[in-house]
């Protein structure tokens, strides 16, 4: 009986720390919810130190809900979020990132519809943006940056000493400057394709854009389009075109992204085709601020929608499907102080392109203004973040090889269409 006595005594005590256990996973014994964030802010970048001052701002304003960061390194973070996932053991709020990487969270169930609290930024943050989180309807995330892919770079002084007062606005006009500069002795554009994602992020998901339509990319995948389109095709031509062009510096299949923005930096070269990952670090060592202009692609022939740029928001904060009442009201009170007014000036003043519309007054630089404003017409589908990693690879490739004159740009587009059907 002692024995019987014993057993029932230690099994109401497990109970009973079980049941203090679940409490603790809603509240901190206080009446304090405690939700927990993946991230991947571990590295010492303007945008992560802005997050995490809004977490401390958050957590300072409010008594009732309490936020803990758990860091992973951004190598790892994908791949641990996937497994969890896949054992249903995800923290309550968690950084993803649009389109393909968020589509399997979705088809798991893993994700808590935001659809109760959108209309908290409606009017704020334009429609065209905000639906690189919405699957069918509902709508996932809420983008805090954007992150721009074909933004031009160039020194205005470089181009008026060609004659050319302003950016050219048609590609006819991109290839006299070329040629112009070449004449000159001045090296075009400084390219850093050592990693080989440059010529396929930067120039082909606007250029093929411009040629194709938005639709075309998407379409394609589904099965409803080819990538053997000679309007693809044209597209790819005009990497072929500019390498023979000599619109590049000679090692620009040796050095990496970095290295040739130093070098237009240092004044090295006319132009830099890159993202807005760029605003920041031109804008901190240009010499003359001023003298650096910025476009977007130019037209080809009038084709496709000039007032668009290829883009992709950047990572958002998710919710976990599994979250209680009392959790699901603390993270939406959290999402709705965390995306504010506040953290988007500051990531503004961190040279950082946003989502939202905001004021942007005098002190904010002129390259920052001018890159900003190229989001509001649009984003076109950026092909590394929709292809399949096995089509990326391909299109990478290819693309070093077309610059080369080691493949022509049909041959190309019938290796990935080769690709994509033998995939299905």
């Amino acid at each position: 009986m002692k024995k019987l006595g014993f057993i029932l005594l230690s099994l109401i005590m497990l109970f009973s720390l079980a049941a203090c256990g679940g409490g603790e996973e809603k509240t901190s014994g206080d009446g304090v919810v405690e939700l927990t964030v993946w991230t991947d802010w571990t590295e010492d970048r303007p945008e992560n130190k802005v997050y995490k001052d809004m977490i401390a701002k958050f957590n300072e304003q409010n008594e009732d809900v309490k936020v803990k960061i758990e860091a992973i390194p951004h190598d790892q973070y994908e791949t641990k979020l996937r497994t969890q996932a896949a054992g249903n053991q995800l923290p309550d709020m968690f950084r993803v990132w649009p389109g393909a990487r968020i589509a399997p969270l979705v088809e798991g169930g893993a994700l808590l519809s935001l659809n109760e609290i959108v209309d908290n930024w409606e009017g704020k943050i334009p429609e065209g943006i905000m639906k690189d989180y919405a699957i069918d309807g509902e709508q996932y995330a809420i983008p805090a940056n954007i992150s721009e892919t074909s933004i031009i770079y160039y020194h205005k002084d470089k181009l008026a000493e060609v004659g050319f007062n302003e950016f050219p606005t048609t590609y006819e006009g991109l290839k006299e400057l070329i040629k112009a500069l070449n004449e000159n002795g001045t090296t075009p554009i400084a390219l850093g394709n050592k990693a080989v994602w440059p010529l396929q992020s930067v120039y082909i998901s606007t250029i093929a854009d411009r040629f194709t339509g938005s639709d075309f990319l998407p379409n394609t995948m589904n099965g409803n389009g080819s990538f053997t389109d000679q309007a693809f095709v044209d597209a790819l031509t005009v990497i072929d075109e500019l390498s023979k062009l000599k619109a590049f510096n000679e090692d620009f299949n040796t050095i990496d992204e970095a290295q040739s923005r130093n070098e237009f930096i240092s004044g090295g070269t006319a132009m830099h085709f890159a993202g807005s990952w760029g605003v920041g670090p031109i804008l901190e060592a240009a010499e003359n601020p001023d003298n650096i202009g910025v476009a977007a692609f130019p037209s080809f022939d009038g084709k496709g929608d000039t007032a668009k740029i290829s883009g992709v928001a950047g990572g958002g904060i998710a919710l976990s499907s599994q979250l209680s009442d009392e959790k699901k009201e603390a993270a939406f009170k959290f999402l709705k102080f965390f995306y504010s007014e506040d953290m988007y000036q500051q990531l503004v003043k961190a040279n950082i392109i946003v989502a939202s519309k905001v004021e942007l007054d005098d002190s904010i630089p002129q390259v920052y203004q001018e890159a900003n404003a190229l989001a509001q017409g649009g984003l076109a589908p950026v092909y590394d973040a929709t292809l399949t990693p096995e089509l990326t690879d391909i299109i990478n490739n290819g693309l070093q090889s077309i610059s080369i004159g080691e493949m022509t740009p049909k041959e190309l587009a019938e290796a990935m269409q080769k690709e994509l059907e033998e995939s299905k």
